[in-house]
């Protein structure tokens, strides 16, 4: 089985589905009875529609009632011996539940021969984690007495990407499985995957809507340690000389992009002027920030949301060629307030502690 645990959160994209390929995806979609409460797959099958130029089929009798009823069992239990497989990494029992040509063709297109690619499946490690799949709806119907259509979604959850700080990355997926009945034995002849895109574009960008306005940053690590309550203002970032920061946020007039103008500024001397553009990045689908400095320092971010908070994962190339990753959480109170914190993953070799600041709206600035 591939090795999902050493994907980096960035490669956390439509990739993944290719890289598991049906050694992960089409396995499970076949699983059917793999979480009792869910229904059961191929309730009743429906009577096959008549081929053209052909009389029409007869009426169901008890005999073949029973028999779809028995049908219906074998391949509840064709997929319950695939599961069980799949579980124990046994790559030459899963390769005998397919037929000698089944084929599988994924999201992309690809297409790969069923025995040979479920061959391939290693048992599972602590460095080989498998993914949690859950089959969300089946449908099973017999198209004749010696095949059937199964079609359902399955849910895809990656195992403890950076769990400390995203949730696991889900993936959704539909399939179409047909099953062949060859010897009295059912068998996977074929199944084609397509992935359920999530819904972004302009309205999860919209989440951030409450961004625009002009902020005042105020530094944490500044404030008097006798003050108690949280919601008090810390002391300005330029206390003590220290430089300030205001930030300015706009939507284009498209909406499509919210514009980020901050300045850090010490006296009367601006220090750094960056510029950033978040939006949405339709070949990724996901909110992705693009950042220019003054001095030529330049990054790219990607943003999730988390429960009531914003995850930005970001990377940069300073002015002097070094390379830096932070991530950047931010907590939004519902007003004018908004904590955020960055966590500087890696910065030219050296890892620097963490920044706590409190971002303050200015009066009247949320107006678009």
């Amino acid at each position: 089985m591939l090795d999902a645990s050493k994907l980096n959160p960035p490669e956390m994209s439509d990739r993944l589905c290719r890289l598991l390929q049906c050694a992960v995806v089409w396995s499970f979609a076949a699983a059917i009875p793999w979480n009792i409460s869910l229904p059961a797959c191929g309730q009743v099958a429906e009577a096959a529609k008549p081929l053209a130029g052909k009389p029409p089929a007869k009426p169901s009798t008890p005999a073949a009632t029973a028999a779809t009823t028995s049908d219906t069992a074998a391949i509840h239990a064709a997929a319950a011996a695939y599961m069980q497989a799949l579980e124990r990494g046994d790559g030459k029992a899963l390769a005998a539940l397919w037929t000698a040509d089944g084929d599988i063709v994924d999201e992309q297109g690809n297409v790969l021969k069923g025995r040979d690619t479920v061959a391939l499946t290693k048992k599972p490690t602590a460095e080989h984690e498998p993914p949690t799949l859950l089959l969300r709806e089946t449908t099973l119907r017999f198209l004749t007495t010696d095949v059937a259509i199964e079609d359902g979604t399955v849910q895809i959850r990656l195992p403890g990407l950076v769990a400390t700080v995203f949730p696991p990355k889900v993936i959704q997926g539909r399939f179409t499985a047909t099953w062949l009945k060859q010897e009295g034995q059912w068998h996977i002849a074929s199944l084609r995957e397509a992935k359920i895109e999530p819904a972004g574009g302009p309205v999860q960008l919209a989440d951030l809507d409450w961004m625009v306005g002009d902020w005042t940053v105020v530094d944490n690590t500044h404030s008097p340690p006798e003050k108690k309550d949280p919601t008090d203002p810390a002391v300005p970032a330029n206390a003590d000389n220290a430089p300030s920061m205001e930030i300015a946020v706009r939507w284009n007039a498209a909406r499509t992009f919210l514009l980020r103008d901050m300045k850090i500024i010490k006296g009367q001397t601006s220090l750094s002027h960056i510029s950033q553009r978040i939006g949405w990045d339709p070949l990724a689908r996901e909110i992705h920030s693009w950042m220019f400095a003054g001095d030529g320092a330049h990054g790219e971010g990607v943003w999730k949301k988390d429960g009531d908070a914003w995850i930005a994962q970001a990377s940069s190339v300073m002015a002097d060629g070094t390379q830096m990753s932070s991530l950047n959480i931010y907590v939004y109170n519902g007003k004018d307030r908004c904590t955020w914190r960055s966590f500087h993953t890696h910065i030219g070799g050296e890892h620097l502690p963490q920044v706590n600041m409190t971002m303050i709206r200015k009066p009247g600035s949320a107006l678009q």
